[in-house]
């Protein structure tokens, strides 16, 4: 999970046309869903540089990091259904752009058999820094970060817990994203420590739009 800056993206005009007293979300038309999916594309990707035009380039889930390589999954981050949130439909501050994996991210915390969970407890990517609560290892295990305090504790625990983000496959797959900087940083051990850490944060800087740049990221911090 990364921080995303919703204030990038303007809110398609086609929310507007909908209302949940009157509709519901099988009533959205698809030139609205797809003026809604360019605009999440927009915000998820790589800022001057994935647009409309450039599909989904540079897209990732908003809550695993992984690439987004087909249509993935608008999601509602708070429940659209009757018993949870249906005034919050069409609201932009409530969208996302997920994959479609169903063991992990949005279909995941939504799936009916899932436990219960307090919306309130979850980071919301466009609002919080999930840095501030996550520490991605080099194993590509996810973890709550040392030293906070009990209420991010427990809001990094949730949000673990209710998006899946510990799933097995999703650790695998960060292991193998990591798997060719850990044999870089193997190469450039003998170098002075001011210029391996010049090339790390240009390696930071570089792989900042890949999937899980967090889990590439904390990585190469862990060198400086």
């Amino acid at each position: 999970m990364h921080k995303l800056d919703r204030d990038n993206t303007a809110v398609p005009p086609c929310l507007s046309g909908y209302h949940h007293t009157t509709h519901s979300w099988d009533n959205f038309g698809s030139k609205c869903k797809k003026q809604l999916r360019a605009a999440l594309v927009k915000m998820q990707g790589i800022p001057g540089v994935t647009t409309e035009d450039a599909s989904e380039y540079g897209v990732r889930c908003a809550y695993c990091e992984d690439a987004i390589h087909h249509a993935g999954h608008i999601e509602h981050f708070r429940r659209k259904n009757k018993n949870h949130f249906p005034e919050l439909t069409f609201d932009w501050s409530n969208l996302f752009l997920a994959c479609g994996s169903k063991n992990h991210c949005g279909h995941f915390k939504d799936r009916s058999r899932a436990n219960p969970y307090n919306p309130d407890d979850l980071i919301k990517p466009d609002v919080e820094d999930p840095e501030e609560y996550f520490y991605f290892h080099s194993s590509g295990e996810v973890r709550t970060r040392a030293g906070i305090d009990a209420d991010k504790t427990h809001k990094a625990n949730e949000t673990i817990r209710v998006f899946g983000l510990d799933n097995r496959t999703l650790a695998g797959n960060r292991a193998r994203a990591i798997k060719p900087y850990k044999k870089m940083l193997e190469e450039i051990a003998d170098w002075e420590p001011e210029l391996i850490n010049q090339y790390i944060q240009e390696e930071i800087e570089k792989t900042q739009w890949e999937a899980f740049s967090t889990t590439i990221k904390h990585l190469l911090v862990d060198v400086c």
